[in-house]
């Protein structure tokens, strides 16, 4: 086996380690490059893949991908204290320069006949809503709240996340025609 050559630059291209340090792996140097060509949409739509909910991570997320970032580590010797990307706040400025990306959201397949009940309007119910509804499966989501967000809207300050991204971020999956039935809790899966 080979040592790795690090002096080739393009060994820099395929370790990314704020990726990988990312739980979600979202390709953060894509999106960053988008967001410095003032491409919010495109940046946002990159994070939209793998996050699901990009406004609200870019506003609550503990950033796990910064103390990995390497631009600390490459900066060092040429700075008295080398800081990370601000790659959450970039997260944050992609989502609130978007514009609409209601077109850009994916093209529903027609239904396949097959149908899918999620209980709870949380962040889980929401990605198997939204990763499901564009492939053609009638997604219904419950919850006895009268919106969707689970403790996204219930136990986040809205000082720190204001409802009407809540409100958006949820609205997105909702409009891939998934059925919301807010004030229903389920009490048994056998009645289900």
């Amino acid at each position: 086996m080979q040592r790795t050559d690090i002096a080739n630059p393009a060994y820099f291209h395929k370790v990314v380690d704020c990726q990988y340090a990312c739980p979600a792996h979202t390709p953060v140097p894509e999106y960053i490059r988008l967001i410095a060509q003032r491409r919010y949409s495109d940046a946002y739509m990159i994070n939209w893949a793998s996050n699901v909910f990009p406004g609200i991570l870019g506003r609550t997320c503990d950033r796990p991908c910064e103390p990995a970032c390497r631009r600390g580590r490459v900066e060092e010797s040429n700075a008295q204290k080398p800081e990370p990307v601000a790659i959450c706040r970039l997260k944050r400025v992609a989502a609130d320069m978007k514009g609409d990306v209601r077109a850009r959201m994916p093209a529903l397949e027609p239904r396949n006949g097959k149908r899918i009940a999620c209980v709870g309007a949380g962040p889980a119910s929401l990605t198997v809503a939204r990763d499901l509804a564009p492939l053609g499966y009638e997604v219904t989501v419950f919850d006895e709240e009268a919106k969707a967000g689970g403790f996204m809207r219930t136990q986040i300050p809205h000082f720190r996340l204001p409802e009407s991204v809540i409100d958006e971020e949820t609205g997105y999956i909702l409009d891939l025609g998934v059925e919301f039935r807010s004030g229903e809790r389920i009490e048994s899966m056998k009645a289900l």
